[in-house]
């Protein structure tokens, strides 16, 4: 992974140096990271504050988050015992779905993406502006459950992590008996699906931005080289408005409608993922001139229809909380801990990200 994202790296500091305007690096790009959602469109924060004419931005964004989540009935027979930990492999799996054939769909994440991204915004006027996104996704098991246990251990404990080995990658899923899907095979940087999107201020007051934007997901990608969603499409409303000379707050809402993809992605045991909201709310602390310490809630639907045995219909809220430090040249590193509030067993457990902005 380290060749393509890192060659984007390089090329993002190489414009460092040419930035002529005060950088303002909106709200976080927080993203959903469940594995569910990684072939498909998902609400993100949006900045609403247009770049200027012929203004160019540079974002690469970098997120690696840890899932482990399971349907419910593992909560009754879970793998394991704390004293033996386990690997879940596919013969595990299989009789797992054999023992509980009478319900739809039973599934097994334990697993960590990395997933980087370039975005580059471009200037059409002073109000209007267009963005293209290009991820790219890798799957293994990682390195973050002993500080996640460890972290648990201070009385957020999870139930089920000290079962199992650590560090594993399974992603399994069951149906009516059947083993539908299962995979234990690290994958490394693979390309995703580009976003493209068109944003417009409508409403510019003395510290306040308004602005609509829409987005557009082709599906030109698969996912474990098997799922491919459909022309994913989104709207929304996003604003700005500095509060107080050390307080600077942001907010919006959207929608996403999915149309059918491949036969594989719309007969998914967990029924066709249908489209949904999102929305996020931001403070900013603008205190010292170079750090900008920030916490953003994130909430989206479930896009999932409501099934036994799991709760992945339900909405789920997450917390970004992050600092960005403002370098020179028009530039801004950020770091931020992604983490769920909800615990339905539909989002990722939790993700650390590192950004690199430069405006030029």
């Amino acid at each position: 992974m380290a060749g393509r994202p890192g060659a984007l790296a390089l090329g993002l500091a190489a414009g460092i140096a040419l930035g002529a305007q005060e950088l303002e690096p909106g709200p976080s790009p927080t993203r959903e990271m469940f594995p569910l959602f990684l072939t498909t469109m998902v609400y993100q924060p949006v900045d609403p504050s247009p770049l200027g004419r012929g203004r160019w931005r540079a974002d690469l964004d970098h997120m690696r988050a840890n899932t482990f989540e399971f349907s419910d009935v593992f909560k009754g027979a879970p793998p394991g015992t704390a004293s033996g930990r386990i690997t879940v492999t596919r013969e595990f799996a299989e009789a797992t779905a054999a023992a509980h054939a009478g319900l739809p769909v039973l599934f097994y994440f334990d697993e960590e993406v990395l997933r980087t991204s370039l975005k580059v915004r471009a200037g059409l006027s002073e109000r209007t502006e267009v963005w293209a996104e290009l991820p790219f996704i890798s799957q293994g098991g990682g390195g973050l459950d002993s500080a996640i246990e460890g972290f648990h251990s201070l009385g957020f404990k999870q139930f089920g992590r000290d079962r199992v080995r650590k560090d594993q990658l399974t992603v399994a899923v069951m149906a009516y008996g059947r083993l539908q899907f299962y995979s234990d095979r690290p994958m490394r940087a693979r390309v995703q699906d580009p976003t493209f999107g068109l944003m417009h201020r409508f409403l510019a007051r003395p510290g306040l931005d308004l602005s609509l934007y829409a987005a557009v997901k082709p599906p030109l990608t698969t996912l474990y080289g098997v799922y491919r969603s459909g022309w994913d499409h989104g709207l929304g409303l996003t604003a700005r408005w500095r509060a107080a000379p050390h307080h600077v707050l942001y907010g919006g809402v959207g929608v996403i409608r999915r149309p059918r993809g491949t036969l594989a992605f719309t007969t998914l045991p967990f029924g066709r993922m249908a489209g949904g909201w999102g929305g996020h709310a931001t403070w900013e602390y603008r205190r010292w001139k170079r750090l900008r310490p920030f916490v953003q809630l994130y909430a989206q639907s479930g896009f999932l229809p409501e099934q036994p045995s799991q709760n992945l219909h339900r909405p789920s809220l997450q917390h970004d909380v992050g600092c960005r430090w403002l370098l020179r040249g028009n530039a801004a590193l950020t770091f931020r801990y992604l983490n769920n509030i909800t615990h339905n067993e539909n989002t990722a457990d939790m993700g650390l990200g590192l950004s690199l902005t430069a405006a030029f």
